[in-house]
């Protein structure tokens, strides 16, 4: 198969943006709902800032939810406000957590959530995330 000006071209620049698209607040929003919806625990946390108040618990939370359930996740972005690099973000979540075990159960979780985000060696993370209780356990009786 030969390879044309043209063909690396339009390679070169599919690539370009797709590094592109992945470099952005609501790219990584989209693979943030992927990786709870994977049961990744390691993948969902690398969307959130290390440094950032309560991120141990977010930690917790997330490695109990995923080691308890089957989760489904779709989040919209309602409202973005950018200033000074800062992405304010309300957000419409939706989980559906289904229990693991011989009798599972669901829980359905709707919610607004208010994350900032801002990039840190060029990758978004979010910085700040209200309610917390979004990504707790389940409580299914």
């Amino acid at each position: 198969m030969r390879i044309t000006g043209l063909s690396f071209g339009l390679l070169l620049f599919s690539c370009f943006v797709m590094v592109a698209a992945e470099q952005t607040p609501f790219a990584a929003i989209a693979d943030l709902a992927t990786a709870l919806s994977e049961n990744d625990p390691d993948g969902v946390l690398r969307y959130f800032d290390s440094q950032m108040k309560d991120y141990g618990a977010i930690e917790a939370d997330v490695e109990a939810l995923a080691a308890q359930a089957d989760i489904s996740c779709a989040i919209d972005i309602v409202k973005d406000d950018e200033s000074n690099g800062v992405h304010k973000l309300d957000l419409d979540w939706f989980m559906e957590l289904k229990s693991q075990g011989a009798n599972p159960q669901v829980e359905r979780r709707r919610e607004r959530v208010q994350v900032e985000m801002r990039e840190i060696k060029g990758k978004w993370k979010i910085t700040a995330l209200s309610p917390l209780s979004i990504l707790g356990p389940i409580q299914i009786p």
